[in-house]
């Protein structure tokens, strides 16, 4: 079989579901994305159960969304494979879009192939689209050439809630690790200050808010919240950043900041106890300006080592303005080029599985299979390695 014309895309790795259209050279022909932020509000994160029934019942219709539009559009006969997303991820998760993409390339005989969630947003920065997708948001119209694609090699900084991750990508499908968090996550830090500042969940995109309305003033200068060091040099830690910022916390509202306590019983107490406005945006504003700071030093660390590298950026966390600029200075400043998607596909979306299929499929590293054997899932495979078997 040559390779696929059209990709169908499915992404359920989280608390995102997705689906999506997208055509080999990138172009996003359709695309859906259902978010559980609501749902999972109450709890203050993410419950897997609940987000596992919740992809149960959202993806069968933003399936049927998507496959009405293709028909409208004349591309049901062009979609020639189903891509899903096989982890990294929350298992009962990663198995519904499996399960959801298995049957219904089983249904009409087409091959699937598993894609790697951490190289889908890497890809991300290969996407471009026509119209107005099913976001509402306009994008670049398919009637001009498409933008320039990312050059390699590339050091790729993937940063989000779950994942904190660094490679070198000498060439497509040829990618190298070279460091990760040991601990939390960057948008995994930024949520849980958040938390404990009382800002609603999702907590990154209000920390951030929060922390733009310091502007210019030394508003949270004297607060320092220390990132950890690691043995390695292009690792992260960031655990230590949201006890510097409880500690903090608690000293605004005049409690014991050195007594040691469990985290449930300290974000109980701020919960009773508000911490005053004031102090909310001082630690907002020294948490991002710590952990956006640590990120782009282990980036710089990476590119300094890597003459030849351009900079490629993927994940939730990338949507953070702050971070955007002062990755696009880092790479200004070395005369090398970077990529960044927009912010809409930053965020988990199938389109970047899309992409990715078709990365690797052209260049050898996966194979169309038979749905008919399922679709093996793994909460944690890592990238540049074989799909789950």
């Amino acid at each position: 079989m040559s390779a696929p014309r059209v990709i169908l895309a499915i992404e359920s790795s989280c608390d995102e579901s997705a689906v999506a259209l997208v055509r080999a050279d990138g172009l996003v022909l359709a695309e859906r994305v259902a978010t559980q932020a609501a749902l999972h509000a109450t709890t203050g994160g993410v419950v897997p159960e609940a987000a596992a029934r919740a992809h149960h019942t959202q993806l069968p219709t933003l399936l049927s969304g998507l496959l009405d539009e293709a028909t409208g559009l004349g591309l049901q006969s062009q979609i020639d494979a189903v891509a899903v997303t096989a982890g990294p991820g929350l298992l009962a998760s990663l198995l519904v879009g499996a399960s959801v993409a298995s049957g219904w390339a089983w249904g009409r005989g087409l091959p699937i192939v598993p894609i790697n969630h951490l190289e889908g947003h890497l890809r991300a920065a290969w996407l471009h689209a026509g119209a107005v997708t099913e976001r509402h948001v306009p994008v670049q119209g398919a009637r001009g050439a498409p933008p320039a694609a990312p050059t390699l090699p590339a050091i790729g900084l993937v940063v989000s809630g779950g994942h904190t991750l660094l490679v070198r990508i000498d060439r497509d499908g040829a990618i190298e690790r070279l460091g990760g968090t040991v601990d939390d996550a960057a948008g995994e830090a930024f949520d849980k200050i958040a938390r404990l500042i009382g800002l609603p969940y999702p907590g990154g995109a209000a920390l951030s808010a929060l922390a733009a309305t310091a502007g210019t003033a030394p508003v949270g200068q004297g607060i320092r919240l220390p990132i950890a060091r690691t043995d390695k040099p292009f690792d992260f830690s960031f655990s230590g950043v949201k006890t510097a910022a409880a500690r903090v916390a608690l000293a605004a509202i005049g409690a014991d900041a050195t007594a040691p306590g469990r985290a449930g019983a300290i974000a109980q107490l701020l919960e009773e106890r508000p911490i005053p406005s004031s102090a909310a945006v001082a630690i907002a504003a020294a948490a991002e300006r710590a952990i956006v700071g640590a990120l782009v030093e282990r980036v710089e660390r990476a590119l300094d080592a890597t003459p030849d590298a351009a900079l490629i950026v993927g994940g939730g966390v990338a949507a953070n303005a702050v971070l955007r600029r002062a990755l696009v200075a880092a790479a200004e400043r070395r005369g090398r080029a970077i990529a960044i998607p927009p912010i809409f596909w930053c965020t988990d979306n199938a389109a970047m599985i899309g992409a990715a299929a078709h990365a690797a499929l052209a260049d050898g590293r996966a194979a169309l299979r038979d749905p008919g054997n399922g679709v093996s899932v793994s909460a944690s495979w890592r990238i540049g390695t074989e799909a789950p078997q």
